[in-house]
């Protein structure tokens, strides 16, 4: 780190050398970018874990693209806590989990009737939540 909340290069920063796989990662980095967005609103994408992904995919295709999502404002702060901890904040597990219940939950109580579809969505929220609950805490 040189500033609170400006992050350096670091050791991840290596670029590509050929243009195409230049693209390749730029066009990836956009896509988890765009993934991870829509998973702020849907239960079923994880956020972070789009996000971390398209920080890795600047980091070898672009140090602008790679330095706008480690001091984005909202964006930042996760990528940060992963880069410097390989953990989660509490508070942004506690949204996720707090997403999951209540979207899996109404889903599960008035879209749909048949009781394995049911248990199949409770059994995927489960394991979401276990998956979250495995991520090391950063307090």
């Amino acid at each position: 780190m040189t500033q609170v909340g400006k992050v350096d290069d670091g050791p991840e920063t290596t670029h590509a050398t050929s243009r195409g796989t230049r693209w390749a990662l730029l066009a990836a980095g956009h896509v988890c970018v765009a993934l991870g967005v829509i998973g702020a609103f849907l239960p079923l994408l994880p956020t972070t874990v789009f996000l971390i992904l398209a920080a890795a995919c600047y980091a070898r295709g672009s140090t602008r693209l790679y330095h706008w999502i480690v001091n984005h404002r909202v964006f930042g702060p996760v990528v940060r806590d992963w880069r410097a901890h390989r953990a989660m904040s509490v508070k942004a597990k506690v949204a996720a989990i707090t997403v999951i219940v209540l979207t899996f939950g109404a889903t599960i109580a008035f879209a749909f009737t048949r009781l394995w579809v049911r248990l199949t969505y409770a059994a995927f929220a489960v394991v979401l939540i276990a998956i979250l609950l495995r991520i090391r805490t950063k307090r």
